[in-house]
């Protein structure tokens, strides 16, 4: 049997509703419904949310459609996995125990059809990223999280609400380094593939790239915001792929 996995990042699910975001998740379904209809393998290579965070007892009511389908793929038959990304890695226990999807929070190494994949959300790893790399250490402090959750829920995901609302152009890359973020990737993904790796998964860069290197392949997943970009192996080779709700997949 032929292993068909599938590859998504930078979702960026928003806790409101608006003509853009409705497209997004229409676009979205849409995508799942595939992955669920071919009984597929699904990697959510973080940031699918713009904000999440797990409470004891609240699911937001926003994410509940979401939620509900991806529960649904897995009673197909999907086995999906979703990584920690710098929006949403706040997973606790309620995607493996009550979704039946398996959360990662550091890159995966996995191997489908004698391919091997090295599959990484790829946050901070920009050499001037220090100070991120810092509030990344703080952010995922179990203190700090402990403190946060202690937050109402109505006051924590109205502050991100706002927040997203001010800053939507924080999740678009600055035009003016896209070329040189994109060489050091490339730099990046060049390291891993020297590893042994046959296929380098990124996402978090909203740059959709598909780099061939003399053994191996980068493939950056862009994002769900601009490009409705996905990664698709189909038993022998992956490439990046665009969705298109009238044609499908379409190659880049």
């Amino acid at each position: 049997m032929v292993t068909q996995v599938y590859f998504i990042s930078d979702i960026h699910l928003h806790c409101y509703h608006s003509e853009s975001e409705n497209r997004k998740k229409a676009y979205l379904f849409d995508f799942f419904n595939e992955v669920k209809e071919k009984k597929a393998i699904l990697y959510i290579v973080g940031d699918m949310f713009d904000f999440w965070f797990e409470y004891k007892h609240v699911i937001p009511r926003h994410f509940f459609k979401v939620l509900r389908l991806l529960q649904e793929m897995v009673e197909a038959g999907c086995k999906i996995h979703i990584l920690a990304g710098n929006h949403d890695y706040w997973f606790k226990s309620f995607f493996p125990e009550e979704l039946g999807i398996e959360f990662h929070p550091d890159p995966v190494e996995a191997t489908y059809d004698e391919k091997s994949f090295y599959i990484y959300h790829a946050d901070g790893i920009l050499k001037r990223d220090h100070g991120y790399r810092l509030l990344k250490m703080i952010l995922r402090n179990r203190f700090f999280i402990f403190l946060f959750r202690l937050i109402h829920p109505e006051i924590s995901f109205g502050i991100a609400n706002y927040i997203s609302s001010k800053s939507r152009h924080m999740t678009l890359r600055d035009p003016n380094l896209i070329e040189e973020e994109r060489r050091e990737l490339i730099e990046y993904g060049q390291k891993i593939v020297e590893k042994g790796y046959d296929y380098v998964v990124t996402g978090h860069f909203h740059l959709p790239t598909d780099h061939q290197y003399k053994s191996g392949k980068l493939i950056n997943l862009g994002d769900w915001i601009r490009y409705f970009t996905f990664g698709y192996f189909d038993g022998q080779n992956m490439r990046l792929c665009y969705w298109d709700r009238d044609s499908l997949k379409k190659s880049l």
